[in-house]
């Protein structure tokens, strides 16, 4: 046979009107408490934010310093490095420019010969005339008129 539970149910024993007015102000007591945690908490949050952010501004600087000075070595740098290629082409151009003069200096006396050949209608000097010194030659032109 089975057996048959029965439930009871209890009731809370009866409380006092005190109790309760005791119950509720410790817990209005807890509340207070818990909304000056709050606020603390907030003013802690803000003093926290306001730090970071002191904190940033900061770092920021330091980052912004530091960013200025390595661009100016890499701007120093380049520069040398300008100023030394700068150097090189210089002395190449005067190199080229020595031996321009050289050329034309050692080519006057032929051009002004091919020009007066050319203005009085000579052909082109033969070897032997090349061979003659240009102050015979101009010499000579001065003779012929």
């Amino acid at each position: 046979m089975a057996k048959e539970k029965t439930a009871t149910t209890t009731l809370p024993p009866p409380t006092s009107h005190s109790t309760v007015e005791a119950i509720v102000s410790a817990l209005s007591e807890l509340e207070t408490e818990l909304d000056g945690l709050y606020g603390r908490v907030d003013e802690m949050k803000r003093r926290i934010v306001a730090h970071s952010n002191e904190e940033i501004d900061k770092l920021r600087q330091q980052v912004t310093l530091i960013a200025n000075e390595e661009a100016k070595k890499i701007v120093e740098k380049a520069k040398a490095e300008a100023d030394a290629e700068s150097a090189d082409i210089t002395k190449q151009s005067e190199k080229s420019l020595a031996g321009i003069k050289k050329n034309i200096d050692s080519s006057f006396d032929k051009a002004v010969d091919n020009i007066v050949r050319t203005v009085l209608g000579e052909s082109p000097p033969t070897p032997a005339q090349k061979s003659e010194k240009p102050a015979s030659r101009a010499k000579k032109y001065a003779e012929q008129g």
